[in-house]
């Protein structure tokens, strides 16, 4: 009883406190998160914080009483209203999102983000604060073919550097390769030093073959940087395999035998590994020939 008594004072006197705390929170406090209603938008700056998502104000695209469009830091599109959602709004938003989530792979350089970016922003503006769907659209199509535009450029440029991470170490050892010629005289280990060399001639083929063609391959950009720069790796490398190939063949007297009758053998040898390395035809050529019966060869 006494027990009882004493928890009645202690609930009289802070005010059923107590109780409250055993109940726990109730229901809407529990989930209420850390957004606040704004009921008026158009006092925001840069630099200002958004109370309904809490995210910083990097760039203020469009703003009025009754909604906000605006960059975050990490230079995503935001966008909070008061009103009622216009039509065609939610065509716009998916198409947004749709956009912005394949394009983290394929420009993920800020200086091209940037743009891209605001085109989507400003499209959120126009349903938003003009109602007009076509006007949204319009920029919405600006927006995809920028990005067409940077990713095939920026797919383009991987490439080409999984090729030179390759080729330019390969030119080196190729310069290495013939001053050593200069200082070799035993003649087996020059062949060998120039079937390497010839192999190594195999890594420019490949360059110019990419280089040539960086117009009509077809890219993939929203497969990131990793997969074009290894295909281009694995392109030099099938270029310096196919130029290793041609020498030894040249050098077993299984192919082109007119190089020993040649007052310079040698260059011959090198320009055929860069052939070999620019044209994969010419090497699947070589191997199908190889490959028939020596009386089908004839």
């Amino acid at each position: 009883m006494g027990c009882s008594g004493s928890l009645n004072d202690l609930l009289d006197n802070k005010g059923g406190r107590l109780l409250e705390w055993l109940k726990g929170p109730t229901m809407s406090e529990a989930v209420r998160g850390s957004g606040r209603e704004v009921s008026e938008f158009n006092s925001f700056c840069e630099g200002d914080i958004d109370p309904t998502l809490n995210k910083e104000i990097r760039v203020l695209i469009d703003c009025d009483k009754d909604y906000i469009v605006y960059l975050d830091t990490d230079l995503y599109v935001e966008w909070s209203f008061n009103l009622d959602s216009p039509d065609g709004f939610q065509d716009v938003a998916n198409r947004i999102g749709r956009l912005e989530t394949i394009s983290i792979t394929q420009i993920p350089v800020e200086a091209q983000r940037a743009p891209f970016e605001r085109l989507l922003g400003e499209s959120m503006a126009r349903i938003l604060g003009d109602k007009d769907e076509k006007a949204a659209e319009a920029v919405l199509d600006e927006a995809e073919e920028y990005l067409k535009g940077r990713g095939a450029e920026n797919a383009r440029r991987w490439l080409l550097r999984g090729v030179a991470w390759i080729a330019i170490p390969a030119l080196v050892v190729e310069g290495v390769l013939l001053l050593t010629l200069n200082f070799v005289s035993y003649e087996p280990w020059r062949e060998v030093l120039e079937v390497l060399s010839a192999a190594a001639m195999g890594s420019v083929g490949a360059f110019l073959s990419v280089a040539w063609r960086t117009e009509t391959i077809t890219f993939e950009p929203v497969a990131g940087p990793d997969i074009h720069q290894l295909e281009g790796i694995v392109r030099v490398i099938a270029g310096i395999a196919g130029a290793l190939l041609v020498a030894l063949a040249i050098k077993a007297d299984l192919l082109l035998g007119i190089f020993h009758s040649l007052t310079h053998p040698f260059p011959a040898l090198l320009i055929s590994g860069m052939i070999a390395g620019t044209s994969e035809r010419f090497v699947r050529g070589l191997i199908s020939t190889m490959g028939k019966p020596t009386d089908d060869r004839h």
